[in-house]
């Protein structure tokens, strides 16, 4: 019975442990746990992007109303359509009289003052054509699209025009950007203000989607570590170290973040080597038999850029 007990134990442990570390059985029944393998890699300088996140709305970067320049008119004829492109002085519609003949001859064209894509319309052939009805058309002059994001007033002052921007419209792929202009004006109740970043290529974007937006404010290095190698605990953030052939549990500061990689502000020193999946199944003390891995560029761990 106790040999099947330590058996049992044996393939237990085995599981938990996830590495499937040796057991072995003496004549007596006895068992004994070998060293747990565990996956190492030692810390290293890494460059990680400082960011400040930021949400908003794509919009025109510049809006032109086009409305009608006297009274007494309706639509007659509408040429375009909302996201058709236009060119500057292209016929937008045809307007005539609201009484009397309606002839080509007593028309009156509405051109586009620049080219642009067509927005909004608001001619409907028939319809009385009246400026305090608002603009017939609105077109984005150029076609140019920008994302009008606010961004948290504690990070404000870091953004400055120029800045590289990573946008994520909803549904869209990325797309880059900069930083055209930074508003004075900012939300004391929101604790927020305002950013206007301008994309590069927007094919597919249209007004009002919402989107995300990355800017990137500066770079900072220090040592990092696989993000997975963190863990967040009651008393702190802790990561573990291999100090010879015995866990070492580590209270950390933790700073940026990029991809899988995770800055460490304080409690760590380059060579250090820590466990990169770390877990509840490892304690201080613990006798390990550390293994170490090449990152996923190929590379020694030694060689991190």
């Amino acid at each position: 019975m106790n040999a099947r007990r330590s058996s049992d134990a044996c393939r237990l442990a085995a599981l938990v442990l996830f590495s499937a570390p040796a057991c072995a059985a003496d004549e007596a029944g006895d068992t004994r746990l070998a060293a747990l393998p565990v996956s190492v890699r030692a810390a290293r300088t890494l460059c990680f992007p400082d960011r400040v996140a930021v949400t908003g709305t794509l919009g025109a970067r510049e809006q032109v109303d086009v409305g009608v320049e006297r009274e007494g008119l309706k639509v007659a004829q509408v040429l375009v359509n909302p996201l058709d492109i236009v060119s500057g002085g292209q016929v937008l519609a045809r307007l005539v009289p609201l009484e009397g003949p309606s002839e080509a001859a007593n028309a009156v064209a509405v051109r586009a003052p620049v080219a642009g894509v067509v927005l909004r319309s608001q001619a409907t052939v028939g319809q009385p054509a009246s400026a305090r009805q608002g603009p017939l058309f609105q077109i984005v002059a150029g076609g140019d699209i920008e994302l009008v994001a606010e961004a948290p007033l504690s990070d404000l002052g870091r953004i400055v025009v120029g800045q590289a921007v990573t946008v994520k419209p909803l549904g869209l792929p990325d797309v880059s950007g900069s930083v055209r202009r930074v508003e004075a004006g900012a939300d004391a109740a929101a604790q927020v203000g305002r950013v206007r970043i301008t994309l590069a290529n927007t094919p597919d974007a249209r007004i009002g989607t919402f989107a995300r937006g990355l800017v990137k404010v500066g770079e900072r290095c220090g040592v990092g570590v696989p993000y997975s190698a963190v863990q967040y605990e009651a008393e702190g953030t802790v990561v573990q170290v291999v100090d010879g052939t015995r866990i070492e549990t580590r209270q950390v500061s933790v700073g940026l973040l990029s991809g899988d990689n995770a800055e460490i502000v304080s409690g760590l020193s380059e060579s250090d080597l820590v466990v990169i999946r770390a877990g509840a199944f490892l304690r201080e003390g613990d006798q390990v038999e550390p293994i170490v891995v090449k990152d996923d560029s190929g590379s020694a761990p030694g060689t991190w850029k």
